[in-house]
């Protein structure tokens, strides 16, 4: 008898392959662990084989686990082109291409996307969602959105990735501080000081990425204050030994921000992450 396996079933299989880890994929589904164990139970004795082996190193797919993921993910993704094409067409808008944005980008960047426009497709639109990066990739996992330009992407097997521009991150800091004459500060500089540094949730790869390579060879940084959006740091940065983490993006909401109160500060350029 053939099985039958639902779109919510499919997406567990693709998740479990994605993430690697039942505490992962169970956390992606909204759903406990042994819920999910004994979901993937189930799903085995339909199709009558293992999809995947279980160990101290996460759930590792098989031979047939790849064959069933290989069309599941073909499956569930013409699902939602055709859930998304009916509610397009119920709106009256046949050609939508929807784009997550880091919040982090350039404004700039934003309005040349919003901007385009192509004489032969008259219907033809661009649907813009701003949001934190790891949030843009997620949205991406779950066909929310059809392509994002995002701030330093996990690196996810099924997803495709390409870089189209490359930002150093920036440090701002009081007129005074003792790095003002400096045009370009190293790791081993800004480690000394205090930092206002962005909130993991913000783009937790690239707040990890950052204090891994600072601890690696120095002392782990001590950080004052977590922020999330950049135009918070000209409140926080009260003394002249204090260092904020921006980047360009950031350094521009930062300096409207503080240009209110008349506070004048420094930004330069740190080492590329």
């Amino acid at each position: 008898m053939m099985a039958q396996l639902s779109i919510r079933v499919l997406e567990l299989v693709i998740a479990l392959h994605e993430e690697g880890t039942f505490t992962q994929a169970a956390k992606r589904m909204g759903m406990t662990e042994p819920a999910l164990s004994k979901r993937l139970q189930l799903i085995e004795h339909k199709v009558q084989a293992r999809l995947f082996e279980r160990g101290r190193d996460g759930a590792k797919i098989t031979d047939a686990g790849r064959i069933l993921v290989a069309h599941a993910d073909e499956i569930v993704h013409t699902y939602y082109r055709a859930i998304h094409e009916i509610q397009e067409a119920r709106h009256g808008e046949r050609y939508k291409l929807r784009i997550g944005v880091s919040a982090y980008l350039s404004s700039m960047l934003i309005e040349t996307l919003h901007s385009i426009q192509l004489p032969h497709y008259l219907d033809f639109m661009i649907e813009i969602t701003t949001g934190f990066s790891a949030d843009m990739v997620t949205e991406l996992q779950q066909r929310k959105i059809d392509m994002a330009l995002v701030t330093s992407p996990t690196q996810i097997p099924v997803i495709s990735t390409h870089c189209v521009a490359t930002n150093s991150f920036m440090i701002a800091f009081r007129d005074d501080h003792p790095l003002a004459a400096r045009t370009l500060a190293s790791f081993a500089e800004v480690a000394g000081y205090p930092w206002i540094f962005f909130k993991r949730c913000v783009h937790p790869a690239l707040h990890d990425l950052i204090l891994q390579r600072v601890n690696a060879e120095h002392p782990p940084p001590h950080i004052v204050h977590q922020v999330s959006h950049a135009d918070q740091v000209g409140a926080l940065l009260t003394n002249n030994s204090i260092v904020a983490w921006l980047n360009p993006a950031g350094i521009g909401c930062f300096s409207s921000a503080i240009s209110a109160w008349g506070a004048l500060r420094r930004s330069r350029p740190t080492e590329s992450v």
